[in-house]
């Protein structure tokens, strides 16, 4: 949090009423009326300024979503928490959103799969796009093509993210570019947060300083040097 607290974000008392806890004493943050969407909340993280939780999520058809939730207003009125959000409706996208990262904290990596939902009009973001969101500005600043479903994404940097579904791949985050892959590396071929159990998401992470991924693997860990990055 912004004000040095450590919170947990979850969905202890079903799977779509979000809540957010004090980690440490337990207490409950977001106590209130309520009045949940039908989301299936998933995926979620907090902005690295603690400010804002972002949920890549889906609702029944199934069909994955994404939202934004301002954690001061809900602190201040759990209801928002069950709201239109900071990232839909503003965002105008009309596709399925397979995985949704921060990149800093005003920006978003947002992709999406080949599964149209049906948006009335011009559509902001289509079908197999990797887009970049500006909370702040309420606006696309990037929106480009995409070869593959990207599965789960990370940021590596602001500027770029890794794609885990088949295989990683680390992308430009304003082009969609293929920056490098590593298909000798195997990770599970998922490309929603939601699916049959025996296709597990994948586990990975990025180290601090940016310059290496660990990738799970069966019995241990695959240990990727990324390529040399000057942070934009």
């Amino acid at each position: 949090m912004g004000d040095g607290r450590e919170i947990l974000a979850h969905c202890p008392e079903g799977y779509n009423r979000l809540q957010v806890d004090d980690l440490w004493t337990g207490e409950r943050l977001t106590e209130g009326a309520r009045g949940p969407l039908d989301v299936f909340h998933s995926r979620l993280a907090v902005s690295p300024d603690g400010r804002h939780l972002l949920t890549a999520g889906w609702v029944w058809a199934p069909i994955g979503v994404a939202h934004v939730h301002d954690l001061a207003a809900a602190f201040a009125d759990p209801a928002t928490l069950d709201e239109d959000t900071l990232f839909e409706p503003h965002a105008g996208v009309d596709a399925e959103v397979g995985a949704a990262c921060w990149l800093d904290e005003d920006r978003l990596a947002v992709s999406t799969t080949d599964e149209s939902t049906g948006w009335e009009g011009e559509p902001a973001l289509g079908t197999m796009r990797l887009g970049v969101w500006s909370l702040g500005q309420r606006r696309w600043l990037h929106r480009s093509p995409l070869d593959h479903r990207t599965g789960t994404l990370l940021a590596r940097s602001s500027s770029q993210v890794v794609s885990l579904n088949g295989h990683p791949r680390l992308l430009d985050a304003a082009t969609g570019r293929v920056i490098a892959a590593w298909p000798d590396v195997a990770v599970p071929e998922k490309a929603f947060c939601y699916g049959v159990e025996h296709l597990p998401t994948p586990v990975a992470a990025v180290s601090p300083d940016a310059t290496r991924l660990a990738v799970a693997q069966d019995g241990g860990l695959a240990i990727i040097e990324l390529p040399e990055h000057q942070q934009a």
